[in-house]
């Protein structure tokens, strides 16, 4: 079996390497309005219920946000043109929307869109991720067609930031109750910038440009995505001139493909993050040896083993370019240490730790390979480590069934980087993605998501993640890299976000 695969990898990359690249590259191009994307992953369905935040690129070209990230990680006016805390908590939130905008179908944007699609489609489908987001709506009272008041069952602080995340996006609501989910799912029906001509389900999607755009017709006119969950087959793409575009691709083939004449590269920090989560079961309930877990851990060699030292270590969750980040914040690669404080928890060579690690497998970029070398750091300073792959939606069974009993290695990826949505999600007690449940940390997070005051607020979580990691509550790894390759004559600059926006893409003009 491996040696097929070693011959199928050799034979893809050789195929590519033959291509003579300024000619068989300019076939990606097509015409001036056109480009392919060698995309890694399918859409869940056009509902945009259940994204993901890499389904994001395809979701975004259809469905428009309330409001929007930019490059420096503000979030800002799109759909809602305006926006203002009315008390003092973050439970009241007034909206302002943008006059003018229409649906594909041409009914007009509204509140009563806006109230669909946060509150009856949340209620509607309790266990998708929109609910998860946003079940702390208690009502959206419209005041007109362009007015409304969302009004909270808890402080939400972090809320302006989350109308510009996965999963908030807006849909019609006339059109949606009419044609029912399937029906939706079937002929999807947005405000953005892309309509859906064409969907073949692991193959390809093809969009065309909503040329009344509210913000004005993209600068590309017609999207074809061609889909391919296999780096190997979307790198050839890429080299074949069948693509003019691809993304999460490892460092060492995004350098190497971007070295090639007629194409360019990509590869920078995003707000993607990789963490070990922490349950408070069995010997993790000792301070000494969550923290003897940290200390085992050198990440600038497993950053450089696997990523090519693209993956910048992090010790709160947050990268040096984030509003979370706590500059000169760092738990030491220490093995002797961390012997020490498992020797001090009593365990020892005759008493050797027993700890199970889960992980998955291709959920995220080298995500087996990264738990192997924790597996191996922590087997160095004398803890036996049983490793338990699982799939994303049996890690989820698991945890909602209560039967995590070791850390977990997760990533994790909000758009805006605002630190309520790393650890107010990840570590409140109240929030179902939380694993280590404790009074203490409810007591410091509380204040902070009813602070409506950005800068009070991210100073204090700078607080609570400095605190929280020095209890070994989490074990924060990597802000995870963003690696994209392109043609050299496509306008392209990466999103801090990790994410792509095509609609930021242009031909570069002669």
């Amino acid at each position: 079996m491996l040696e097929r695969r070693a011959l199928l990898r050799g034979t893809l990359q050789g195929l590519a390497l033959a291509a003579l690249p300024r000619a068989i590259l300019a076939e990606s191009r097509g015409t001036p309005d056109e480009l392919s994307i060698a995309y890694p992953t399918d859409i869940n369905g056009w509902d945009p219920l259940g994204v993901n935040p890499l389904q994001s690129a395809l979701i975004k070209c259809l469905f428009d946000q309330p409001l929007t990230v930019d490059d420096q990680l503000r979030y800002g006016p799109s759909v809602v043109t305006y926006h203002r805390w009315l008390d003092t908590h973050c439970r009241t939130l007034e909206l302002c929307l943008r006059d003018g905008i229409r649906f594909h179908n041409g009914d007009r944007l509204t509140t009563r869109d806006l109230r669909f699609s946060f509150v009856d489609r949340a209620r509607q489908a309790p266990g998708s991720l929109l609910a998860g987001v946003w079940s702390g709506i208690e009502e959206i009272e419209i005041l007109s067609e362009q007015k409304a008041i969302i009004h909270l069952r808890y402080p939400m602080a972090f809320a302006p930031a989350m109308l510009a995340d996965v999963p908030s996006y807006l849909v019609p609501a006339d059109y949606y109750q009419t044609v029912g989910s399937s029906g939706f799912a079937k002929a999807p029906v947005g405000s953005g910038p892309y309509r859906l001509v064409e969907y073949r389900q692991g193959e390809r999607v093809v969009l065309e440009a909503n040329l009344d755009y509210w913000r004005g017709p993209p600068p590309i006119r017609r999207l074809v995505f061609l889909i391919s969950r296999d780096a190997i087959a979307r790198a050839a793409m890429l080299q074949a001139g069948k693509a003019g575009l691809t993304m999460n691709l490892s460092v060492r083939e995004t350098r190497r493909l971007g070295n090639l004449p007629g194409l360019a590269q990509s590869i920078r920090p995003s707000t993607a993050i990789v963490l070990l989560q922490m349950v408070n079961q069995g010997a993790l309930r000792n301070r000494d040896v969550r923290l003897a877990l940290h200390h085992a851990l050198d990440k600038p060699a497993i950053s450089s083993g696997l990523f090519g030292g693209c993956a910048v270590p992090i010790w709160v969750p947050a990268g040096p370019d984030m509003p979370g980040h706590v500059e000169g914040f760092r738990i030491d690669h220490d093995p002797e240490r961390a012997r020490q404080l498992l020797a001090g928890a009593g365990h020892g060579p005759q008493r050797p730790l027993q700890l199970n690690l889960y992980t998955t497998k291709g959920a995220l970029p080298a995500d087996l390979e990264m738990a192997q070398a924790v597996q191996y750091m922590w087997q160095a300073i004398g803890i036996e480590v049983h490793l338990k792959v699982l799939s994303p939606s049996l890690l989820i069974a698991y945890q909602n069934q209560g039967r995590l009993d070791g850390p977990v290695l997760r990533g994790w990826n909000p758009a805006a980087g605002d630190p309520a949505t790393y650890s107010g999600f990840l570590m409140h007690p109240a929030m179902s993605f939380a694993l280590f449940k404790s009074d203490d940390i409810a007591a410091r997070l509380d204040p902070l998501m009813a602070e409506p005051n950005d800068e009070i607020r991210f100073a204090g979580f700078r607080n609570f993640d400095r605190w929280q990691v020095e209890q070994g509550y989490s074990i924060p790894l990597f802000q995870s890299p963003a690696t994209f390759v392109y043609r050299d004559d496509l306008h392209f600059t990466a999103h801090p976000s990790g994410l792509l926006f095509p609609t930021a893409l242009g031909w570069c003009h002669d």
